[in-house]
């Protein structure tokens, strides 16, 4: 992983003082950044010495003035350079090429430049990098933060939990990271996003330990948490207890309106999960096939297991006929979803 590799070159010196950081993950980015900045720049002086730039609104010779700057009272002045147009982006800029050999020089001798250049391309670009920018990357450092591997993310959550004063065991701990849809492959949840959503859970864990309803109400959000409870329900075939939850959720002001879309959703990824089974898919490869979360797709198929492929397809049909209704003035929005939920559970 590079953070691992960014992390043993940081401790052993080998950084230099020019750096390329792209990948998926702008959280380790801005993590490694904060590590250059605390380690050269005084905090009394960092309105000076420490300089964010927006590549975008710059030229080659912008970044060199900035760069040959010194510093009068930091170690080292830290220049942050935020996706650089070239490097991701075919435009000429008069000065890219005596930028890079400035580069290629200080990576070669550190201890002549006066400031640390650490060259930034955000998540959203990184997949795109030019010909100059891979250029960039072989004359310096360079590290690509790609998405963590489940050890790596175990301990990245476990560290947060202990640092809040809590715990978390390991089946939570998997259904945590299973909620999150991190490893799916078409995921934009990323460690910004965890890390966020781990200080929501902490601080509302009353007890020592994180439990999975507690998982679930902060990481899902009510109208999951309807839907799912609410399929199952019906799917079991407990009319009073889908009812009972039904009502609960017409007391909410148009809540019965956003379930029945998160409804109709749920019902298109079972009876989609039904057709990918019949040709042999593993769980894991219908979810990438689909592009959804692989823990909501897991527990559409558990629900679609207990009904058939054509009960479901009728129900669906209800859905949007349902819909339509609503939309037309036909029926009232709450009177729909207990009906719907008379059909689906009979």
């Amino acid at each position: 992983m590079a953070y691992k590799d960014f992390s043993n070159d940081y401790k052993s010196g080998k950084i230099g003082s020019a750096v390329v950081l792209y990948g998926a993950e702008d959280f380790l980015m801005n993590w490694a950044i904060d590590k250059f900045i605390e380690d050269n720049v005084e905090e009394e002086y960092r309105n000076t010495d420490y300089r964010i730039l927006d590549g975008g609104e710059l030229n080659a010779y912008d970044i060199l003035n900035e760069a040959r700057a010194y510093s009068m009272f930091s170690p080292k002045r830290v220049v942050v350079i935020r996706n650089y147009l070239p490097m991701y982006k075919k435009n000429a800029d008069a000065g890219m090429d005596e930028l890079s050999d400035y580069i290629a020089e200080i990576s070669k001798s550190p201890e002549d430049s006066p400031a640390i250049l650490i060259f930034v391309i955000e998540s959203n670009k990184s997949g795109s990098l030019t010909a100059y920018g891979k250029q960039l990357c072989k004359n310096c450092n360079s590290y690509e933060f790609s998405k963590l591997d489940k050890s790596d993310l175990s301990a990245f959550i476990t560290k947060r939990v202990r640092s809040a004063g809590k715990m978390i065991a390991s089946r939570e701990l998997h259904h945590l990271m299973d909620v999150t849809g991190y490893f799916n492959r078409e995921s934009t949840y990323s460690l910004t996003n965890l890390d966020s959503d781990m200080e929501k859970l902490t601080n509302a864990c009353s007890g020592d330990s994180i439990d999975i309803d507690l998982i679930d109400e902060i990481m899902m959000g009510e109208g999951d948490k309807f839907v799912f409870n609410l399929v199952d329900a019906l799917v079991a075939g407990q009319k009073g207890k889908a009812l009972e939850i039904a009502e609960t959720i017409i007391r909410e002001d148009d809540g019965a309106m956003a379930v029945l879309g998160l409804m109709t959703k749920q019902f298109e990824i079972m009876y989609d999960a039904l057709e990918l089974s019949d040709k042999g898919m593993s769980m894991t490869q219908m979810a990438k096939a689909t592009g959804i979360n692989e823990y909501r797709f897991k527990k559409a198929y558990t629900a679609a297991m207990k009904y058939s492929k054509k009960k479901i397809k009728t129900l669906l049909v209800s859905l949007y006929n349902i819909d339509k209704d609503i939309k037309s003035g036909d029926i009232d929005k709450d009177a729909a979803l207990e009906l719907f939920v008379l059909k689906a559970a009979a």
